[in-house]
């Protein structure tokens, strides 16, 4: 009896850990349904994915009170402080032109905020800002300047600047250079404004944008703001600086009629406040090449400002929306090789522009030197093709072959070829022109024939 009692027993003791067992099974099987849904409905609570905007403007994904996650201020400065030296530089030769001095100059170039200069750069309607330090302060062209040798000069494009800046200054100096073309022209013809400007468009915003913002993105932290508080990460305000220093406002594709409103007209209010903000109304360098890049296609198969601007607006998205880093630089290198593409274009378009100047000239007049008036116009167009020439070699990702440059570089020489020249050496000029430098061009960017002419 005692027996079949414990027998009992024991087999209650067994069913009931059994079903215990068999509770604590389902409980733990519904705790981890209930913790799915929980995190099916945070996953959709955190989903702040957004669609690709139109305009470059995105919300922070960090703040919640609508803060722009958009930040390029130091870039705009830059992008002032190059044209502003542009209009500095070229103003010695207009009329009531005045000498300018290496000191201004440099002001500009090594700018420091002490100085509490006012930007030259003015639109037809009022600018909202005057002032660098109203924009971004601690900025200056000087300390952005790619530092490599600038291949067929042996010297940094920052030594190549100094002494354009001091040759200029010496030139204005005298009297008899001012409100003409010599008051800027070197004696074996160089146009060292437009030698100055080309050069630095690719030295800084070309160098900063692909080397160095654009070439970082695999290394930058996408999941936190940069800093505490603040409305961005780390890639988004890396790629935003590389579209400030491509330079376009934020409505590039939706502002303005066409390309012809782009390059000619080359800001618009916007937001209709009766002003012009720099920093998002103002499109500025290669931008606004890429519009006359466009306009110049013969083939009608070009569209530098759309296919760099959208490339711009996609990859920010995908930054935003934390998409695969093989999205992003597909979207990265679609920028780098167009952006590279739009000054080669530039290049191929004063080539042509040298070609029909040299025939010109030598029509006019067949003893035409370096500082004759006839020739201000070659002057001009070769400082150009070769200051451009020289902007294409500081992009990391370049298409084109160091070799293929150094080609460029030889081809084209140190300064301009006159029929005072002797005629051969000026044909045999205007005839590697035509050949060797558009031939090389053509096949490191695949340019149509129709477009290699009508550049």
């Amino acid at each position: 009896m005692k027996i079949n009692q414990l027998s009992y027993i024991t087999k209650f003791i067994i069913l009931s850990l059994v079903i215990f067992a068999c509770e604590e099974e389902k409980n733990e099987e519904a705790a981890v349904v209930v913790e799915e849904e929980e995190e099916v409905i945070e996953e959709e609570e955190e989903d702040n994915s957004i669609s690709t905007p139109t305009s470059y403007v995105f919300s922070s994904r960090f703040l919640d009170d609508g803060s722009s996650s958009v930040s390029y201020s130091g870039q705009t400065v830059r992008n002032l402080l190059l044209n502003d030296l542009k209009i500095l530089t070229d103003s010695p030769s207009k009329s009531g032109g005045t000498a300018v001095t290496e000191e201004s100059m440099l002001q500009l170039y090594d700018y420091d905020d002490s100085y509490d200069l006012t930007t030259r750069t003015s639109p037809d309607t009022p600018a909202l800002e005057s002032k660098y330090s109203s924009i971004s302060t601690g900025k200056n062209l000087i300390g952005k300047m790619d530092s490599d040798v600038v291949i067929g000069y042996d010297k940094t494009a920052d030594e190549l600047v100094k002494e354009w800046i001091a040759e200029i200054a010496s030139l204005s100096s005298n009297s008899d250079n001012l409100e003409t073309h010599l008051a800027y022209t070197s004696a074996e013809g160089l146009n060292l404004s437009q030698m100055i400007n080309k050069t630095l468009l690719g030295a800084v915003p070309y160098s900063q944008g692909t080397s160095n913002y654009l070439a970082s993105l695999e290394d930058d932290g996408n999941a936190e703001a940069k800093s505490d508080g603040g409305s961005y990460s780390e890639m988004e305000h890396h790629w935003d600086e590389a579209f400030g220093y491509f330079g376009a406002a934020r409505d590039y594709n939706t502002g303005y009629s066409d390309d012809n409103d782009r390059k000619s007209g080359p800001y618009f209010d916007s937001n209709g406040d009766g002003a012009i903000d720099f920093k998002s109304e103002y499109n500025f360098g290669i931008s606004v090449n890429a519009a006359k890049r466009d306009v110049g296609a013969a083939d009608g198969q070009v569209d530098f400002t759309k296919v760099i601007f959208d490339a711009f607006l996609e990859g920010r998205t995908l930054i935003h929306n934390q998409a695969a880093i093989s999205d992003i630089l597909t979207q990265r290198d679609i920028i780098v090789n167009n952006w590279e593409k739009v000054i080669a274009a530039t290049v191929v378009h004063y080539v042509n522009d040298c070609i029909a100047d040299m025939t010109a000239l030598y029509e006019s007049d067949s003893d035409a030197g370096p500082l004759s008036e006839g020739a201000a116009t070659l002057n001009k167009h070769w400082g150009e093709m070769r200051g451009f020439t020289i902007a294409l070699q500081f992009n990391d990702f370049k298409l084109i072959s160091d070799a293929d440059l150094k080609l460029l570089s030889d081809t084209m020489g140190l300064k301009p070829v006159y029929p005072a020249d002797g005629q051969s050496t000026f044909d045999d000029y205007k005839s590697a022109l035509s050949t060797t430098v558009k031939n090389t061009l053509q096949s490191a960017y695949d340019f149509s024939d129709e477009n290699m002419a009508g550049w």
